[in-house]
Order: C-alpha cells, then structure tokens, then sequence
C-alpha cells in the first residue's frame, strides 16, 4: 500500500505542479553476473539521463541481486542518488 500511495503522491505532483519527470524501462535479458564493467558502466551512462528507472530480466538470486547493486553503485557514484525498489 505504501508504494501505491507514493505512486499516487508523486502523479499528483506531476499533474499540480508540471514536473517534467522521464521514465525509462530497460529489458537487459538476463542481467547478472555475466555483465562486465564496461557493460555497466555503458547501462549506467543511459539510465543517468532518466528520473524514474524499471529493469526487466534480472537473474534470480545472487548473481543478478549483487549486479543491481553494482549498478546502482555506478550511478550514485555519478550523483543519480538512485534507491532500489524490489
């Protein structure tokens, strides 16, 4: 429920206050361990351009989890300050 609020929150905003906001989805097929650094730090340089961020096809388990970390390290490391949603 907290996410539905939120959501509603910050449409309310956009609709009040004409905030311009980008979104962007990304399927990434098959996101995890098998991407290099320079393929995410490629990915990175895209999704900094974008307000709102959804990925598609993250590995289950281990190796696609600690590939999100690396990328929302990448991209905090670039000033995005992005938070992960599961």
């Amino acid at each position: 429920m907290i996410r539905f609020s939120t959501i509603f929150f910050f449409l309310l905003l956009i609709a009040f206050q004409a905030i311009s906001v980008s979104f962007c989805s990304w399927n990434l097929m098959d996101y995890g361990k098998s991407k290099s650094n320079k393929e995410i730090e490629f990915i990175a340089d895209i999704l900094n351009k974008y307000d709102v961020v959804a990925i598609q096809e993250v590995v289950a388990g281990y190796g696609g989890a600690q590939a999100v970390a690396h990328l929302n390290d990448e991209l905090n490391r670039r000033g995005s300050e992005m938070g992960l949603c599961g």
